[in-house]
């Protein structure tokens, strides 16, 4: 393909998703739009992921493979980023679905207003123990200063689902971010929300879409919360001090956004001390444990939200127990709260 005719890159991230590279090409080599290439990003890949992804290089002259060592999918994000030679850049993850318009209509949207970058709704579907679908939509609006987005920042971006926290939803445009030299950092989980509030710091010129043009699904089994990650708790401070910096660049002054950030990192302590410290792949003996809760315990921002939020009965108990370092407790109250809610689940 002339490479100055490539309107959208759409950079997909692969490893070990055998399963999934099929379906996913399928429905973005099918898209209305023509004049754009699928740049897909091997990242150490143990199945036969490259392969099939080669089988694909060799079916469309659009695809083009790139193949690195495992670092992770910021890493594996950037190197397709650094690869692209279309106008925008758009991020896919092959067990979704797009619909068909979604480059053509973004792409379209963004060369009529002259935007940095777009961002659409979703449908939210979870597949596995609970079956359900949300719809997350916007607010339709055109943003034209870097001022105009801290004023939409609230609505937008942190009080409705998905506004910051995933790429997938979003398009932007590939000279802009060479322009800052922005790249996704290297968190395990939760990369896209770290690097949408790098975005925002330059972001001037910018289209929020009401349409709805993708299907996340999530699945019991692969979500991120279902395997362990050592530094899980390290990777929520990380956002949060993300968060604080970006506010403090705008000294944007909201309750709702403090509220908001204050119920997110206590769902990450209890995240980290309920789940992932308990989780079947985690390898740590008490000691270790203990050595976790109490960091997670002692850390400032900890301190500082549980000052400040309300507590339910379930996560009072929860508390209590974190805060006197009983490891035998929390075992107690995952095993007590847990049955409650299968019991529940039964008789729905």
């Amino acid at each position: 393909m002339d490479n100055e005719n490539i309107i959208v890159s759409v950079v997909i991230a692969i490893y070990n998703v055998s399963h999934w590279i099929d379906k996913g090409m399928d429905i973005i080599l099918n898209q209305t739009l023509t004049n754009f290439e699928v740049l897909l990003v091997d990242d150490g890949s143990t199945d036969d992921s490259a392969v099939k992804c080669q089988s694909w290089v060799e079916k469309d002259d659009r695809v083009r493979l790139i193949r690195k060592e495992n670092g992770g999918l910021g890493s594996a994000r950037n190197a397709g980023i650094d690869a692209a030679k279309g106008r925008y850049v758009y991020f896919f993850d092959v067990d979704d679905v797009a619909k068909a318009n979604l480059l053509e209509y973004c792409s379209s949207k963004m060369d009529e207003l002259q935007v940095d970058y777009m961002m659409f709704g979703f449908n939210m579907i979870e597949k596995g123990y609970v079956n359900s679908t949300l719809v997350c939509s916007h607010k339709e609006q055109i943003i034209n200063s870097n001022s105009e987005l801290k004023d939409a920042f609230a609505e937008q971006m942190v009080l409705c689902t998905g506004g910051n926290g995933f790429s997938w939803n979003k398009m932007y445009r590939r000279e802009f971010l060479n322009r800052y030299g922005l790249r996704f950092e290297n968190q395990r989980i939760q990369q896209d929300e770290v690097f949408n509030l790098l975005v925002y710091r330059h972001l001037d010129k910018a289209y929020i879409s009401s349409e709805v043009l993708y299907d996340y699904f999530i699945y019991s089994s692969g979500n991120t919360r279902s395997r362990f990650i050592p530094e899980r708790f390290d990777i929520y401070v990380s956002i949060r001090d993300h968060f604080l910096e970006l506010l403090s660049y705008w000294n944007l002054k909201d309750e709702r956004v403090t509220r908001h950030l204050d119920k997110r990192f206590l769902e990450g302590i209890t995240q980290t001390l309920r789940v992932n410290m308990f989780h079947a792949g985690c390898d740590w003996d008490d000691d270790r444990r203990l050595q976790e809760l109490d960091k997670v315990m002692s850390h400032p921002y900890t301190i500082n939200v549980l000052d400040n939020v309300s507590l339910n009965f379930e996560m009072s108990r929860f508390v209590s127990a974190f805060r006197d370092r009983s490891l035998v407790r929390i075992r107690f109250y995952n095993w007590l709260f847990g049955t409650l809610r299968k019991i529940r689940h039964s008789l729905k």
